[in-house]
């Protein structure tokens, strides 16, 4: 059975491989489809995501959250992680692969020696499994941001194992909160109707 570290290590390597060979780049001071940030400040949002392995900590006595539960809390954090996100951009702006390297050799590095099966993540307890699965879902969701961003461009390679991974996790968040399953076709659209990319006339989405 793949790991969702061998995921999230997949993913990454396709999704980083694209951003330094399709042309993405030359399109980094273009808004992207996000109202916060323009595609350079989104490609530094991707890697910023790995930082938040190296401030994980044990939490063995903790009652870990869900995913839904983790990833709900994420509005609360919108606008620090977008003002956080623009500080780094800055400061990636002579060389953002450089950059965003960076983070994933620290995160990468901090995730290896960290092996308690729960976790203190910024937004509560998780266990490590989970928290290693909102980092794919990070991938996956902006690399698609990124793909809707600048069309012009052949789109990222968003893998199938790790996309299912994603559009699994949410089904869970959305059985847990409706106790229904949703209706999905594809998965990739499924993705973005349930993180609020696509308007849905449903009162339970977005999930996030």
């Amino acid at each position: 059975m793949v790991t969702n570290e061998e995921l999230l290590r997949s993913q990454w390597a396709a999704l980083r491989g694209w951003i330094e060979t399709s042309g993405v780049l030359q399109h980094a001071q273009e808004q992207s489809v996000l109202e916060a940030w323009n595609v350079h400040e989104l490609i530094t949002h991707i890697g910023r995501s790995f930082l938040d392995f190296p401030v994980l900590g044990p939490a063995p006595r903790a009652e870990p959250r869900t995913i839904h539960e983790y990833i709900s809390n994420y509005g609360t954090s919108a606008r620090d992680i977008a003002d956080g996100t623009k500080q780094l951009a800055r400061s990636f702006a002579g060389d953002v692969l450089a950059g965003i390297d960076n983070c994933a050799r620290l995160g990468f590095r901090a995730l290896d020696s960290l092996k308690a099966e729960v976790v203190r993540g910024p937004l509560g307890a998780i266990t490590r499994e989970d928290f290693i699965l909102t980092r794919v879902l990070e991938l996956v969701v902006h690399g698609d941001d990124l793909a809707r961003s600048v069309p012009g461009v052949a789109a990222p390679p968003l893998l199938e194992q790790p996309v299912a991974a994603v559009s699994d996790a949410l089904i869970s968040a959305y059985v847990e909160v409706t106790t229904r399953e949703p209706e999905v076709g594809d998965r990739l659209d499924w993705i973005r109707i349930a993180t609020g990319r696509v308007a849905s006339d449903d009162d339970a989405l977005p999930l996030l």
